[in-house]
C-alpha cells in the first residue's frame, strides 16, 4: 500500500507539471493571435487521439496566429502536431525561399552525395524537430486507405521499403505546409480514388507510346 501511495503521488504531481504547461502554452498562443480579429466558428475539426492537450479553443488561437489559414485541411495534420510546428518553424515561412529550401533544413530532401551507383561519405548535420513531425504524420497517412499521399506512400513501401516510403510521403506533406502559408494554396484531399485515376492515366499514356514506337495502333472497346 506504501508502494501504491507512492507510485499515485508521483502521477499526481506529473499530472500537475502538465496542466501547468497546458496553461502556460495556452496564455502564448492568446498573446500570439492576440493583433488579429477573433475567430468564432471554425469548423469541425480533427480528432486528437493521442496526448491531446488540455486547451480550451486550441483552434482558434492557431487560426487567429495565421490570419485565418488552416493547416489541417492538409493530410495527416491536426492541430496538436500542427501547433508543434509554429513552435519549432514559427510563423514566417519566407527564410526558406522554396519548398526544396524547407525540405533540404528538415532533412527530408534527397541527399547531394549519390554519384551514379557509388554513395559518397556524408556526415548529416542532424535531423530538426520538424521534419520528426513530419514524419509521424506521414506514418499515419500510409496506414489510411482513403487519402492520396497513403496510396503514393505504399505504393513507394511496396518497391524501396517503409523508411523510403515515410521520407517521401513526410516530404510531400512538408511541400504543401510551404505552399500553403507562403502561396495559400487551397488544398482538398481528393482521395485515393482520384490518386488511382491519375497512376491509369500514366499507365495508359505509356502503353499509347509503346505502341507508337512498335508502329501499333490501340482500339478502345466500350463495355456495356
Amino acid at each position: 500500500m506504501f508502494t501504491l501511495q507512492q507510485a499515485v503521488s508521483c502521477y499526481d504531481f506529473y499530472q500537475g507539471l502538465i496542466r501547468e504547461c497546458d496553461q502556460k502554452i495556452e496564455q502564448v498562443l492568446k498573446k500570439m493571435g492576440s493583433s488579429n480579429p477573433p475567430l468564432t466558428n471554425t469548423g469541425t475539426r480533427k480528432p486528437i487521439r493521442h496526448h491531446k492537450p488540455n486547451i480550451k479553443n486550441m483552434d482558434r488561437y492557431l487560426l487567429n496566429i495565421f490570419g485565418g489559414k488552416d493547416a489541417t485541411v492538409l493530410p495527416g495534420i491536426t492541430d496538436y502536431n500542427w501547433m508543434q510546428l509554429l513552435a519549432e518553424i514559427g510563423i514566417d515561412m519566407h527564410p526558406w525561399k522554396t519548398e526544396k529550401h524547407f525540405t533540404s533544413w528538415l532533412g527530408l530532401a534527397p541527399k547531394q552525395n549519390n554519384s551514379g551507383k557509388k554513395l559518397k561519405n556524408y556526415k548529416g548535420k542532424g535531423k530538426p524537430k520538424a521534419g520528426i513531425i513530419f514524419r509521424q504524420a506521414a506514418t499515419s497517412l500510409i496506414n489510411s486507405k482513403s487519402i492520396a499521399l497513403g496510396a503514393f506512400g505504399r505504393k513507394i513501401r511496396s518497391k524501396r521499403g517503409p523508411s523510403v516510403a515515410i521520407k517521401a510521403v513526410a516530404r510531400k506533406l512538408a511541400v504543401l505546409y510551404w505552399k500553403l502559408f507562403v502561396n495559400g494554396l487551397e488544398y482538398v484531399e481528393k482521395g485515393i480514388e482520384a490518386y488511382n485515376e491519375k497512376i491509369i492515366l500514366a499507365k495508359q499514356k505509356n502503353v499509347v507510346r509503346m505502341a507508337k514506337e512498335l508502329g501499333m495502333s490501340i482500339s478502345y472497346n466500350t463495355v456495356s
